[in-house]
């Protein structure tokens, strides 16, 4: 049966979905993807990528925190690419972005995304769209936040855990206690109630990388918030101009000038650390604000597809986070 019988007919069929091209590129880019993860996932459990190019064994020091990371980023495309299929759009299979840059702090890749091909037919079909790519990736982030949690072991045993990692990397208590600064995560109304609550704060915010799910969690909620920004094309872009047609475009300017006013707090209150933010607002303002419209945006979406923006749109609020690194 049809779910969508009260919607007038729109002839789809000349961009029913093709048979996707290129799929060897998409594996490639997924495989150096795992490797890049693999890697930076041992870093973080005090295996250097010089080591592991010594010794690439090292490398599945890794694993969990790669199949954590992956497994998020790729139920959040899929989510998007299958409603695209649903509502019969031509759409691209995921492409992975590996990041095998060794010596930074960074998550082994920038994300993942798809390409949607053909236009949009109606409001109903960009929602579907645009939430299934948060919510399947928002679930997966909180299992694995769950559980990570709820497995730590002692202060004590958390403790000897970080220690052992300073020490593969040659790094002392002197140093540490010394050390002029140390990167610290921000913390999100969710990672607050799971890191301060649920876990007793018994890991601090600028150790839990060394906690392959937990920091896999963390990254996330992170993406998801980025994404569901309500500006231009982003999900959260898609998800208020489903809700509020043309007069999204408001919203987009709003949401905007709120990122660049809080960047300006930022910096009046932590000066260069602010900077963080420049580059997704540089990004922002290539693609731009405005969200093209669909094709029948006369459509209004019926009462369940509302519900599932409000809630993206809450769980953007809740897993934002003002200042996602600092040195403290």
């Amino acid at each position: 049966m049809n779910d969508y019988q009260d919607i007038p007919y729109i002839n789809t069929h000349q961009w029913a979905p093709q048979k996707p091209r290129r799929v060897w590129l998409n594996i490639l880019l997924f495989l150096l993807t795992i490797i890049t993860t693999m890697m930076t996932g041992a870093s973080f459990q005090g295996f250097s990528w010089s080591a592991q190019f010594e010794n690439p064994a090292l490398i599945f020091n890794g694993w969990s925190y790669s199949f954590a990371v992956l497994l998020i980023l790729t139920t959040h495309e899929f989510g998007h690419y299958f409603a695209s299929l649903w509502h019969r759009m031509n759409v691209t299979l995921p492409f992975y972005i590996p990041l095998p840059i060794p010596g930074l702090f960074h998550f082994g890749t920038m994300g993942a995304f798809i390409r949607i091909k053909s236009p949009i037919p109606h409001r109903t079909a960009l929602m579907d769209v645009a939430v299934a790519g948060p919510l399947a990736g928002f679930f997966f982030s909180l299992v694995f936040l769950i559980f990570g949690y709820l497995t730590l072991p002692s202060a004590e045993q958390i403790m000897a855990h970080v220690d052992l990692v300073h020490q593969r990397l040659g790094i002392t208590p002197e140093m540490v206690e010394n050390a002029a600064a140390t990167l610290t995560l921000g913390k999100s109304a969710l990672i607050w109630f799971f890191n301060d609550v649920v876990g007793q704060g018994k890991v601090p915010m600028s150790e839990i990388y060394h906690f392959p799910f937990i920091f896999a969690g963390w990254v996330g909620l992170l993406v998801t918030a980025l994404n569901l920004l309500p500006i231009g094309q982003l999900d959260g872009g898609h998800v208020v101009y489903a809700l509020f047609g043309y007069r999204a475009k408001n919203l987009s300017r709003i949401a905007y000038g709120a990122l660049a006013g809080l960047a300006g707090i930022l910096y009046y209150f932590r000066g260069s650390e602010a900077t963080v933010w420049v580059p997704w607002m540089i990004i922002l303002a290539i693609i731009g604000l405005r969200h093209p419209p669909t094709l029948r945006d006369e459509i209004e979406i019926d009462q369940t597809r509302r519900l599932l923006g409000w809630l993206c749109i809450a769980i953007f609020f809740l897993s934002f986070i003002p200042l996602p690194f600092h040195l403290s």
